[in-house]
């Protein structure tokens, strides 16, 4: 059994320093060396990348690759440790971009929220967890899971929802897919149906479309940021409204003109649970914004709608193709395991 563990710092490798703040220290080797006893042959890829706060697209999608590679290589699953800051949403861009290769073996991401030589830490354990799952066939097929706090969650649902607390994350609307203890592995829930294919250069690199502002709605909101935000290059933008989908007036012309000039628009909402639905019309309800074009995120937020706008543009930015990449995520229902 080959197992690759690459390694990108968080919390999970950090230490504190002598004025007193966290920076990650410790490699993959070393975090290795604090999950006890393996049954598997381990090999460690140590990827250079900031706090995960400051982590680029490009780097994630340099994870994202690195983990198809070793998957397509023969290894017979992968564990990423990973900030928790954003986690969930480099995990999701992991499973837009090398859902395919977990047919091969799973993709595990894991991290911890207490650093790594506090007192009762979880990393050592989440680790462990996290590297039991990779080596199960059970996990296979089933795209990018998130391995923490003894619970397995799918990357297109889970949400990190404290900024400080173990129990963090969750997912909203669902459940855990599954749960890992000393015992076993055991999955309840189906993964969502796998995403349209990515596209990659020769290289192996993964394709990607160019830059997309997110866009918060509030009352008062400046009408000239839409405009300005096209001026200034970019090739798609994601809305976070209300509720199911509604927006303040003052994005509207914006979301028309860029709709107009080709620029595809997703409207999220800022809500934990729930989805975008076009009940309300009017000036700047989702029924209206619909009818001009702009598209639902079927449930993502609005930081995983921008990696998936970013993907479905570099397959083909055409608003009509970039909609019906969206309506190819709609999650389809997990069906309980019996």
């Amino acid at each position: 059994m080959s197992i690759t563990l690459i390694a990108t710092g968080g919390t999970i490798a950090s230490t504190r320093g002598s004025d007193g703040a966290l920076t990650a220290t410790l490699s993959g080797q070393d975090l290795l060396g604090t999950a006890g006893r393996l049954d598997a042959e381990v090999e460690v890829v140590d990827l250079s990348v900031p706090g995960s706060w400051n982590l680029s697209t490009a780097m994630a999608c340099s994870v994202a690759d690195h983990a198809r590679a070793a998957l397509e290589r023969g290894a017979e699953g992968v564990v990423v440790t990973h900030g928790t800051d954003v986690l969930e949403e480099t995990a999701w861009l992991a499973e837009l971009l090398a859902r395919a290769a977990t047919a091969r073996g799973a993709l595990v991401f894991t991290g911890a929220m207490r650093h790594a030589d506090e007192l009762g830490g979880d990393g050592p354990r989440n680790l462990s967890d996290a590297l039991r799952v990779a080596a199960d066939p059970a996990a296979r097929d089933r795209g990018a899971l998130v391995c923490v706090n003894g619970q397995l969650h799918h990357a297109r649902w889970v949400v990190k929802t404290h900024a400080s607390a173990i129990c963090t994350f969750a997912s909203p609307d669902r459940s855990p897919i599954g749960s890992v203890d000393e015992q076993r592995v055991r999955f309840v829930l189906d993964p969502p149906p796998p995403p349209p294919p990515s596209r990659v250069d020769e290289a192996g690199v993964s394709v990607i479309g160019g830059a997309v502002p997110i866009l918060a709605s509030h009352w008062d909101f400046d009408p000239e940021l839409i405009p300005w935000s096209l001026d200034r290059g970019a090739a798609g933008i994601v809305v976070e409204a209300g509720g199911a989908g509604n927006v303040n007036g003052g994005l509207v012309d914006g979301i028309e003109t860029a709709l107009a000039s080709g620029i595809p628009v997703v409207i999220t909402s800022r809500c934990r649970a729930g989805e975008v639905t076009p009940t309300y019309g009017g000036r700047g309800g989702f029924a209206t914004l619909a009818g001009l074009g702009a598209i639902a995120s079927h449930g993502l937020s609005a930081g995983k709608a921008r990696l998936a706008l970013r993907v479905a543009l570099g397959i083909d930015p055409d608003v009509g193709a970039v909609a019906a990449y969206f309506d190819a995520l709609g999650d389809g229902g997990s069906v309980e395991r019996t």
